[in-house]
């Protein structure tokens, strides 16, 4: 005997009903039942029938629907040529409705027979396509014994047994065709098992008749590794054991009801799991002798929970408190999904499903209505909207930490843990966390046990040069991240006046036109809204501009669980005490701050500089050239070149800012000196520096740029000079930033030959960092510090950085 079940999405049409049909002949071999559901969405349509009815609301016009719906299958059947038997009676059910609008009451009675309507179309409809191979109608109520009520009833399996040797030895047939979800009371009256419960049905169909084999076929090709909803890249697990697939069902996984491995797994009858829509694809086997080496096999998630916390100085060391507490709950049929108990027995957790809060309550309520009186109980704490993610795999117990590493997952993904509960048999561990982020958490848990695939979602601030560049950076480099197993996409880019967005990743090809076309400016409430929206686990804002207003952000965007990359130095160089609420933002909310190319552009000096002081050393002397327009300027001026001339030919050659004099004033410099004395530990601000100007004070301030060029030529004879005096000693001209016994200084200095900053020149930078490890040499890192390209790369860099491997 086989048996065979089919969901609702596999009888949703005559074309689905057909192709069961189908199937059902394709697999017949010795005996066969089929376990039907309702045409898909019918049941949901029967209880909202029964609810307006008992509401007294007009549901006439939900009423012609059903009827509509009935009777098209059933003409669409007809035309095959067969006649439709045993066809469930319309009147009857109308006749119930009507009954319940009168008392404005449906009793369970009643909402059994209603809600369960639907799975006696199905196989009405079946019998007729079958009638070839002289299929039988199998009344569930004849072969399934329930206890419990009548609307969520559980299954007799010794009483079923007995029932269904009997009625199919009266009844021999090759195809036998049952609905699903109902059963019988020791009174004989229709019962039903529960929503989804064909499932359960079948399983038990299966147990009570030694089946070979129990096929749920539905709309998927099998049980896969997360919800494939949700999570695109979940991959179909091909075996499970029964235990593993217990606990997926009971933790949300929808392709299992959660009642229909126990019978399977009493009986040792294997459960496959296949799609009705795909037959030939392999489905997943479940099963005792289908275990495998992988630690762990799926992971699942149960949404629309709440936890009930009963504590007080009652509960410590009194017996019976937690049996007091769980009989209540017993007493009106509330379902608790996870327990766990303080270690000082001063309270219990619970979770139950939102759905069953109340009664929950008032249960708790009635049952220790005297301890809450004498103050040996406090006021039961409700906390609301949580779920639960689990990680389920048998072969856990034997692989180390597997535990830490779904908990670094969950901190990943900024979640907070409010619960945790994990079986004797270690192989289910499960986290209560806040709903809102559940699909967040079930996302970055899967990339770290499944795919491997780490995501970064980019949104870049800033289209100049080194923003342009660093778009061509990442279109580039998309194939060599493939191979290293990361997926980058592009989610927004903005300018000063416009953001575009784009859920599916922005384009490389067009993101300029589309970009030109918003109408929206950049909100980092709008960037925010989108990231949850679209559940984007490690968004990275990148700022490649020099935006004092988008620096004076960064905290915000930290707070709001962006990474932040940096070009822009306005932040780390503005007051010290916004760099330390810099520093503490990311360590509050996990993230990263990373500004590498603040420094020396593509040159890894931070780093480095981290690297030595986090490993101990001791910063004693520190100088550098850490321009690059600079270190163009003075090199073409050591080749001869008036201040006016190498100034021109650094501004043509792209090296200088669009106004020279934000070279030529050493701000800049100093912004990078500060930064460094900042990671050396020095507790500086940027008035702290002393800066020596290239520029006389004042020279041409206010001017255009144009006007201070044509002003720059009255510098040159003065500055030749100073260029002339240094070559008489044998030195060399060098705009230097230098640290020493806590003063830090930028200006012009004549370095000699055995100076390590003496050849540096082209736009090249570099830095000697004389240190309690690296001395009496110094420790120096030389390259070239300025262009796009190579601050586009130390941009890129950074953003790889935010990866938590």
């Amino acid at each position: 005997m086989r048996v065979l079940k089919f969901g609702g999405s596999s009888l949703a049409d005559f074309a689905c009903l057909e192709q069961v049909a189908q199937l059902a002949k394709a697999q017949l071999k010795d005996e066969m039942l089929l376990v039907l559901s309702a045409p898909g969405g019918m049941t949901d349509s029967l209880v909202a029938l029964a609810a307006a009815a008992e509401q007294g609301l007009d549901f006439s016009q939900q009423w012609q629907a059903l009827v509509s719906r009935c009777e098209g299958l059933k003409a669409d059947v007809e035309k095959t040529g067969v006649v439709v038997s045993n066809w469930p009676n319309l009147g009857e059910l109308k006749n119930k409705l009507d009954g319940v609008a009168l008392i404005k009451c449906c009793p369970d009675q009643v909402r059994a027979f209603v809600i369960s309507f639907g799975e006696r179309v199905s196989v009405s409809l079946m019998q007729s396509l079958l009638s070839s191979h002289d299929a039988k109608y199998l009344e569930a109520t004849s072969c399934i014994a329930s206890t419990g009520g009548y609307i969520d009833a559980e299954a007799d399996l010794v009483t079923s047994k007995a029932r269904f040797q009997a009625v199919l030895k009266e009844n021999p047939a090759t195809i036998y065709i049952m609905p699903g979800f109902t059963a019988s009371n020791e009174q004989g009256e229709l019962t039903t098992l529960g929503r989804n419960g064909s499932d359960y049905s079948a399983a038990i169909a299966a147990a009570c008749l030694e089946a070979e084999i129990c096929q749920i076929w539905t709309d998927v090709d099998g049980v896969y590794s997360a919800d494939p909803r949700y999570i695109k890249k979940a991959t179909k697990v091909d075996f499970l054991s029964y235990k593993e697939a217990m606990e997926l069902s009971y933790f949300g996984a929808k392709v299992l009801h959660p009642k229909t491995i126990l019978p399977c797994a009493k009986a040792g009858v294997p459960c496959e799991i296949k799609n009705t829509h795909n037959p030939d694809a392999q489905g997943s086997l479940i099963g005792n002798d289908y275990k495998s080496d992988e630690p762990v096999k799926a992971l699942s998630s149960l949404q629309d929970l709440a936890m009930l916390t009963v504590s007080g100085p009652g509960m410590k060391g009194k017996v019976g408190m937690a049996s007091k507490v769980f009989n209540a709950l017993a007493h009106d049929n509330v379902s608790i999904v996870l327990i766990t108990q303080s270690s000082c027995e001063f309270s219990i957790s619970f979770c139950v499903h939102e759905s069953d809060l109340a009664l929950a309550l008032d249960a708790l309520q009635t049952a220790f209505e005297l301890e809450l009186q004498a103050g040996l109980i406090e006021p039961v704490q409700v906390q609301r909207n949580l779920a639960i993610v689990t990680l389920v795999g048998d072969n856990m117990r034997a692989h180390r930490g597997l535990a830490a590493k779904f908990f670094a997952s969950l901190s990943q993904a900024q979640v907070n843990i409010v619960a945790i509960a994990q079986d004797s048999t270690e192989s289910a561990i499960s986290a209560v966390i806040d709903g809102e982020l559940c699909n967040d958490a079930v996302k970055i848990c899967h990339e770290n046990f499944f795919t491997h695939v780490p995501s970064i979602d980019v949104f870049l601030l800033g289209c100049g040069l080194v923003g342009q560049e660093l778009i061509s950076q990442l279109e580039r480099q998309q194939a060599w991240l493939e191979k290293r197993n990361i997926k980058l996409n592009l989610y927004g880019v903005a300018n000063s006046r416009q953001l575009h967005l784009d859920s599916e990743g922005i384009a490389f090809a067009d993101w300029q036109q589309k970009l030109a076309a918003s109408d929206q400016a950049f909100d980092l409430n709008l960037v925010e809204q989108f990231v949850k929206q679209n559940h984007l686990v490690n968004p990275v804002l990148v700022d490649c501009t020099s935006s004092d207003a988008l620096a004076a952000q960064y905290v915000d965007f930290l707070n709001a669980g962006f990474h932040v990359v940096a070009a822009n130095k306005k932040a780390t160089t503005s007051s010290y005490t916004y760099y330390q609420d810099l520093i503490a933002a990311t360590q509050k909310n996990n993230r990263k701050f990373l500004y590498e190319t603040n420094v020396g552009a593509g040159l890894p000096v931070i780093d480095n500089l981290q690297s030595l002081f986090g490993a101990g050393d001791e910063l004693l002397e520190f100088s550098g050239i850490l321009s690059g327009s600079l270190s163009y300027m003075f090199g073409a001026l050591q080749d001869g070149l008036s201040l006016s001339e190498a100034t021109i030919k650094a501004k043509e050659s792209g090296f200088t800012e669009p106004d020279p004099r934000d070279d030529l004033s050493g701000t800049d410099v100093a912004r990078k000196l500060l930064i460094i004395a900042r990671e050396a530990g020095m507790k500086l601000e940027l008035s702290d520096i002393e800066v020596e100007s290239v520029l006389p004070q004042g020279f041409a301030q206010g001017d255009s740029v144009d006007e201070f060029m044509a002003k720059l030529p009255s510098l040159d004879a003065p500055f030749n000079d100073r260029i002339q005096s240094a070559a008489a000693e044998g030195k060399v001209l060098r705009y230097v930033g230098t640290i020493k016994e806590g003063h830090c200084k930028v200006g012009i200095e004549a370095v000699d030959s055995s100076h390590a900053l003496n050849v540096i020149r082209d736009g090249e930078n570099a830095l000697a960092i004389l240190s309690q490890y690296y001395q009496p040499r110094p420790f120096v890192i030389r390259g070239y510090g300025a262009g796009s390209e190579v601050t586009a790369a130390g941009v890129f860099a950074d953003i790889l950085k935010t990866l938590s491997r």
